[in-house]
């Protein structure tokens, strides 16, 4: 299982913008990929963790789970063999799921697909999500850290091309998923 810090800036934008900043990489592909979140009845994961959630891009599935600290996000993630709630019977994600004792049934709480353009920068990735979900779509924005620098800066330097500063990271995809789940 694969361990890392989390450390994002995200932000939603309105399409003009999107778009905006996005010709101004004109080497962005878009990939699909399908999101679905995972939790207990009660919420336990979102109440007392993060998120997880099982990713598919490419007919390969990627298992995530975002354990939330006060400097940041620790991701634990592995490959699985498919997107349904077994995986979670897997040794090495049971096991994960005990140290952080979640003991309770596992069910499908959301579900979004992101057509995401990852553009390498030199410190970090800059992700253009076009994100659809309950009958709804939104335009974000990360810039992810790939090594410690001053990415405030050079994200606001990126986003000042459409007049907006980077002030807090929006809510994420699960929040609006779940939001939007609960609005219909």
């Amino acid at each position: 299982m694969n361990l890392h810090f989390e450390k994002e800036f995200k932000i939603l934008l309105n399409k003009e913008q999107f778009i905006t900043l996005l010709n101004e990489y004109p080497q962005a592909e878009f990939k699909k990929q399908v999101n679905t979140y995972y939790d207990t009845k009660d919420f336990y994961i979102r109440n007392h963790i993060g998120a997880m959630r099982i990713r598919e891009i490419n007919h390969q599935f990627i298992f995530t789970l975002k354990h939330r600290y006060q400097d940041g996000v620790q991701e634990y993630e592995v490959n699985v063999s498919e997107n349904s709630p077994a995986v979670f019977e897997t040794e090495e994600i049971s096991s994960l799921l005990k140290s952080l004792h979640i003991n309770q049934p596992i069910i499908e709480i959301a579900s979004l697909t992101t057509y995401r353009a990852l553009i390498p920068l030199t410190d970090a990735e800059l992700c253009f999500d076009y994100s659809e979900y309950n009958g709804t779509c939104d335009f974000e924005i990360e810039y992810e850290y790939l090594r410690p620098h001053d990415g405030l800066s050079v994200f606001n330097e990126i986003l000042a091309i459409v007049n907006v500063k980077y002030e807090k990271n929006c809510k994420a995809k699960i929040q609006r998923a779940l939001e939007r789940h609960t609005d219909n």
